[in-house]
């Protein structure tokens, strides 16, 4: 295996940006930038349409549909009081959409937080909370079927979504497929957990 140092992948994905990019795409005006510093990581930013752009922050393209997409977003354990991979994910997904103006609505549960507690709203958009329970099996989590107070229902009848994006493995994820099926809105299902490897860790007899 060939080892190659930041100085030629740059010239690299330089020479490749501007042979294959349209003049017009946002990857023809990428920068890289490099640092010889030893106290300081090289960096590549193939993202950056100017020089003032943050090192560390993608800019958004500019949207090409009008309205923007109506967004709702079933997730579970939530993000917003969970620390892990997971949680970050999903914030810079929604730092993402935001940025690119879509409407997004969020249901989620936390029933280890008090309710006063509860986060309202990130980035600019709305939080419902709907009731669950803490997982027996891994108790740092809280996991819900959305019932039975079915909010997830009041939020598609309310907002009309384009898609729901629901996230998986988990119980929402029924109450996402039943909210899609009867209002015949897209589905999007995003896998997080590989439950096997879990499994093995937390229980000691799965295969």
């Amino acid at each position: 295996m060939k080892l190659y140092s930041a100085a030629v992948i740059a010239s690299l994905a330089a020479s490749t940006s501007s042979a294959f990019a349209p003049a017009s795409s946002p990857l023809s005006r990428a920068t890289i930038k490099t640092s010889s510093s030893p106290t300081t990581s090289n960096t590549i930013n193939l993202f950056a349409t100017s020089p003032t752009a943050s090192s560390s922050e993608m800019t958004v393209p500019p949207l090409k549909r009008n309205p923007p997409r109506k967004i709702a977003l079933l997730i579970e354990p939530t993000p917003f009081t969970h620390v892990s991979g997971y949680a970050n994910r999903f914030k810079e997904m929604l730092r993402y959409l935001s940025k690119a103006g879509d409407d997004v609505t969020i249901l989620t549960t936390d029933s280890k937080t008090p309710t006063d507690e509860l986060p309202q709203e990130s980035f600019g958009y709305d939080i419902e909370h709907t009731q669950g329970f803490v997982f027996p099996l891994y108790n740092h989590i809280t996991l819900t079927f959305d019932l039975p107070e079915m909010k997830g229902a009041k939020m598609m009848e309310k907002k009309r979504p384009d898609l729901i994006h629901v996230t998986s493995p988990g119980f929402m994820l029924f109450a996402g497929l039943f909210y899609a099926r009867v209002m015949r809105i897209p589905l999007l299902l995003s896998y997080h957990t590989h439950l096997p490897l879990y499994g093995r860790q937390y229980l000691g007899f799965v295969p």
